[in-house]
C-alpha cells in the first residue's frame, strides 16, 4: 500500500513540475526540414528542378540542365533552339505534338510552353 502511494505522489509531483509554460496567443513557430522551399510546380505530377543540387558559380543552369529539366516534364527529342541570356528555348515532343518550351536560366524551371505543330 505504501509503494502506490509513494508511486501515485511522485507521479503527482512530476506531472506539477513538467506542467507547460503560458504561452501568449500571437506566438509564431517555425519549424524548417530540408533545404528550403519551392513554390509549385509548373505541373503538379511532374518534379522540381533544384537549382541547388548542382554547384553553379554564375547563378544560372547551363543548357544541358535546362534540357534535363524540359525533359524531366515528359518532353522528349528535346532540341535546343536558344541557350543564351535569361531565357532558354527548347523545341520538344510531347503527345505527338511539336511544343516550344521556354526555361528560366536563373531558377531552372519552365516559364511557359505552347504547341507550335503536329508531329507526324
Amino acid at each position: 500500500m505504501f509503494k502506490m502511494t509513494a508511486t501515485g505522489c511522485m507521479a503527482l509531483l512530476a506531472t506539477l513540475a513538467f506542467e507547460p509554460a503560458d504561452v501568449r496567443a500571437d506566438t509564431t513557430i517555425d519549424v524548417g526540414v530540408g533545404g528550403g522551399w519551392y513554390p509549385d510546380p509548373y505541373e503538379p505530377r511532374y518534379p522540381v528542378y533544384d537549382p541547388d543540387e548542382d554547384e553553379d558559380d554564375y547563378g544560372q543552369i547551363s543548357c544541358r540542365e535546362g534540357r534535363r529539366v524540359v525533359r524531366d516534364y515528359g518532353f522528349y527529342r528535346v532540341t535546343p533552339t536558344r541557350c543564351g541570356g535569361s531565357v532558354y528555348r527548347y523545341e520538344a515532343v510531347k503527345r505527338d505534338r511539336l511544343w516550344s518550351v521556354r526555361v528560366s536560366a536563373r531558377s531552372g524551371r519552365i516559364i511557359s510552353a505552347r504547341v507550335i505543330g503536329d508531329f507526324d
